[in-house]
């Protein structure tokens, strides 16, 4: 007989949608990701653009099963106890349905021109700890008292029904993925792709092994963009006009691991074309080959034609052997449209 193979690990599948549409759009398509079996649906939560929390309250009161996020959120924008007010309310609006990913900060930041502390890592693990305690009762007697964050009076949320939402906390670096992983209900991982996810899966374990408190369903979840759609060359269009944002803005280190030290060097050299084709949205990136593009799409994203949809979900499948949970996919322009694809075709593959 042959020897039983080990049951591969179903992936959750989340989706994350710009933060620009209509209380329709929104109810719409959550509705939509209800029926196809999406796990959640976050909002990102940027400048000049609709308040996460308030945009998804219409879908909260449209659905019953789908999980809602808002990520991220930044403790330098935005005090950690009113973060946890913004989720509780949002929680018990969904009947314990929200969740909240808390990281560093980025655009935003710059944005407001704030600044972040030396001990980044402390302070956001002491932003998550605030949220958590708020959710579940630790704040009620003495409030918070932190190196980076104070709660000066008792908080006691007497008006909390809803079972707790979840937190995460956002890193890209593995000392705060340890930091997440000691803390939070989970950790949202950005970009990370396979030669590069085995490691930061290690780096969360160990920050499980020195947990207070039992981690229960903990969840990995990881920001991944989606460009696959019915016209390929279509998506391609889309993802090159995006690059400008992905393996940690064109970090070095991380194109290292697709191209050559002279292509990593003629990409950082056309950065600003990487910028300007994100700002005229033409995804026309001067001065760099399509060959390189091409190469920086597949590697840090689901990118091109319905023809590649089995490449893309073994990817996915990979990232559950080496220990992620959860998947949340990235949409752009026709939303509806990738949601479909995502629904019929990787949910199912995925369970």
């Amino acid at each position: 007989m042959r020897p039983s193979q080990p049951k591969q690990a179903a992936v959750d599948v989340d989706i994350i949608l710009e933060p620009d549409m209509t209380s329709g759009q929104l109810v719409e398509l959550g509705q939509a990701a209800e029926r196809l079996g999406i796990r959640a649906l976050w909002m990102s939560n940027y400048f000049a653009h609709w308040d996460p929390f308030v945009a998804l309250v219409p879908v909260a009161l449209a659905t019953r099963r789908l999980r809602l996020g808002a990520l991220a959120l930044s403790p330098f924008e935005m005090h950690p106890l009113k973060i946890a007010n913004a989720v509780l309310s949002l929680n018990e609006l969904s009947g314990g349905r929200a969740e909240v990913s808390i990281g560093a900060g980025e655009g935003n930041l710059d944005a407001m021109a704030l600044g972040k502390p030396a001990k980044i890592v402390g302070a956001v693990r002491e932003a998550v700890e605030i949220v958590i305690g708020a959710a579940r009762g630790r704040l009620q007697q003495d409030g918070y008292r932190g190196e980076h964050f104070q709660v000066t009076y008792p908080c006691a949320y007497g008006w909390l029904k809803a079972p707790p939402p979840r937190v995460y906390l956002g890193a890209y670096r593995h000392q705060m993925m340890r930091a997440g992983a000691r803390v939070a209900d989970g950790v949202f991982i950005g970009c990370t792709p396979l030669e590069i996810l085995e490691p930061a899966i290690a780096a969360i374990r160990e920050g499980l092994a020195r947990r207070e408190q039992a981690g229960g369903d903990f969840v990995i979840n990881s920001f991944w963009a989606w460009h696959l759609k019915q016209d390929r060359a279509a998506g391609y269009r889309e993802s090159r006009r995006e690059l400008a944002w992905r393996a940690r803005k064109l970090d070095p280190e991380l194109i290292g691991l697709c191209l050559d030290p002279q292509d990593v060097q003629r990409v950082r050299a056309h950065w600003q074309d990487f910028v300007n084709a994100w700002f005229d949205r033409s995804g026309d990136i001067r001065g760099v080959p399509d060959r390189i593009t091409s190469t920086l799409c597949e590697a840090f994203t689901s990118t091109g034609g319905l023809e590649d949809i089995d490449r893309e979900i073994e990817r996915f499948r990979r990232f559950g052997r080496a220990g992620q949970t959860t998947i949340a996919l990235r949409l752009h322009d026709d939303p509806m449209d990738a949601l479909e694809i995502i629904g019929r075709h990787v949910v199912p593959a995925l369970r």
